[in-house]
């Protein structure tokens, strides 16, 4: 793995000082990739430790209890898991109780990193900040595509959020790669056809576009496997509309991999499942994405130019 780029994520995304502590957290799929980044953070660290855990069956379950308690004393955690673990209670109380600023990297790969990591931060923080303070204004959104995505939805007195890749302040989380601005729609207020068309989370790059409908804020059928039988067992949270996010990384792609797909440019991408964690009332194990290319999005009636 190139140094040079796990630098960059510890300088200049987290602005590391020396006198700071790191905990890295894998699963046993992606504890190479950890061995790497715990070889170059241990040298620019006061101390660096990494946390070895088996890999969750599904986004959003919680890590072992021993982990949970590490990461409320570190200075920085970076999550290097299969499995996401941003929206778990661990996560959110780290960040918000004890100060940690934290990036989740699930499903991370050598040649994602090689690719989206370097970047210009500050570019992508203005722009990501302009359309989250459109989203924070707006009451109403309407998303078409030319595949067939037609939705509307109520984000009056919700928050847009941004990831920038710029964790330097105390309770700062984001994902690496970076790029994005998005926001919980209103529970039960989502209506209309999505039509995926990109990828989606679990399932990975779509061979061809698949429908889902939405009534009433909940996807009324999922056509794909993978997806139909994790959620099954979860009963209706699940199946929430939880989030609206707009991909802003000039450099990531669209490969099959939600990490990075849900960052890349001329996407957007619904998740069902948990909102908790950005403003919304949702809380499940479950926070799963669906990417679709080239949307045309109005914000009362405004189309947001992106």
């Amino acid at each position: 793995m190139d140094s040079g780029t796990i630098k960059t994520i510890a300088l200049e995304c987290f602005g590391l000082k020396k006198s700071e502590h790191v905990l890295i957290v894998c699963d046993d799929k992606l504890s190479d990739l950890a061995r790497d980044f715990y070889e170059v953070i241990k040298n620019l660290s006061a101390e660096c430790v990494l946390m070895q855990m088996p890999p969750r069956k599904m986004h959003g379950v919680e890590p072992p209890g021993e982990i949970a308690c590490a990461l409320k004393k570190a200075d920085i955690a970076i999550l290097l898991t299969n499995m996401s673990l941003s929206h778990t209670r661990a996560r959110k109380e780290a960040c918000a109780k004890y100060g940690t600023r934290m990036a989740s990297l699930p499903g991370i790969t050598k040649e994602i990193l090689k690719r989206s990591i370097k970047l210009d931060y500050s570019a992508l923080n203005r722009k990501a900040n302009k359309i989250a303070k459109a989203l924070t204004k707006g009451k109403g959104v309407q998303i078409y595509t030319d595949k067939g995505t037609s939705l509307k939805l109520s984000i009056r007195g919700r928050r847009g959020y941004v990831d920038n890749g710029l964790y330097v302040k105390a309770g700062a989380f984001g994902n690496l790669p970076a790029g994005e601005a998005c926001i919980a729609p209103c529970e039960g207020t989502t209506n209309g056809t999505l039509v995926v068309d990109a990828s989606a989370a679990i399932a990975g790059k779509v061979k061809r576009p698949v429908k889902i409908k939405i009534k009433n804020g909940f996807i009324q059928n999922m056509p794909l496997p993978k997806i139909k039988a994790l959620i099954k067992p979860l009963g209706k949270p699940a199946l929430n509309i939880a989030e609206l996010g707009i991909g802003l990384n000039p450099k990531a792609k669209v490969t099959g991999n939600i990490l990075e797909d849900e960052k890349a440019k001329n996407t957007a991408h619904l998740a069902i499942g948990a909102n908790i964690s950005f403003g919304g009332k949702v809380s499940c194990p479950c926070h799963l994405d669906f990417v679709f290319f080239n949307p045309r999005i109005f914000i009362d009636g405004k189309r947001l130019r992106i």
